[in-house]
């Protein structure tokens, strides 16, 4: 891919993920809450728990990971998509470890946790945010 046509990919996740922080922070609030009730039976199919209420645990910790993802958007829009323009290969390797060092992590927990269709979702996720910093291809610069 083109610079440009990977940091346009990499602002389309980045939208993605804050669409979809956007409606984890539902959570909270019971009267609204069904599309972070909806994500969530999703993340742990089959779905069957969609009409149970969230208990306060859950609401907590959903809205922390939906501040952590928002933040992540404005990251990938904000700083990741121009180092891919400018082909900055520091920022590209550090987000590449970055999302390796979330992947390995949120994986490990959702096996032991017995939610493996978890890892499914967030394997879709990875890939999204590798594409772009993986395959990029930048014009080679001629020696003077």
């Amino acid at each position: 891919m083109k610079p440009s046509t990977s940091a346009l990919f990499m602002r389309i996740v980045a939208s993605l993920f804050a669409a979809y922080a956007l409606l984890w922070a539902t959570a909270p609030f019971a009267g609204i809450n069904l599309p972070a009730r909806l994500i969530l039976d999703i993340s742990d199919w089959p779905l069957d728990r969609l009409n149970q209420p969230l208990d306060r645990n859950t609401m907590w910790i959903v809205s922390i990971a939906a501040g952590l993802l928002g933040a992540i958007a404005v990251l990938f829009w904000r700083v990741v998509a121009p180092a891919i323009e400018a082909g900055n290969k520091a920022i590209m390797r550090s987000t590449l470890y970055a999302i390796l060092v979330w992947y390995v992590i949120d994986g490990i927990g959702s096996v032991a946790s017995g939610v493996v269709s978890n890892l499914v979702f967030n394997t879709v996720y990875l890939v999204l945010v590798i594409a772009p910093l993986v395959l990029t291809k930048y014009e080679r610069e001629e020696s003077l």
